[in-house]
């Protein structure tokens, strides 16, 4: 059984047609994430980013990876509220 802890946008294994979700290393995500491999370890030991437990080795499901990336984005507004263009 695996253990999946806040992956909330990882889709259910198949059992049917043997497809799961793709799984990533911390060497894998620390070349996609441009992030040491520490800082991940970090990352999973304070619960801040989605991750796999399989008996002592720890995945990154893609898809939970990619929308997580999502929910950490951030795109400013305008500082006023309305049109830049207007004063």
């Amino acid at each position: 059984m695996l253990l999946v802890k806040s992956m909330p946008a990882v889709r259910k294994l198949d059992s049917s047609s043997g497809e799961g979700p793709e799984m990533l290393t911390a060497k894998e995500l620390e070349t996609m994430l441009k992030i040491n491999v520490k800082t991940i370890y970090s990352y999973v030991q304070r619960g801040l980013i989605p991750y796999v437990r399989i008996q002592s080795n720890v995945r990154f499901p893609r898809q939970a990876i990619l929308h997580w990336i999502e929910k950490q984005s951030h795109c400013p507004g305008s500082m006023h509220g309305g049109d830049p263009t207007q004063s």
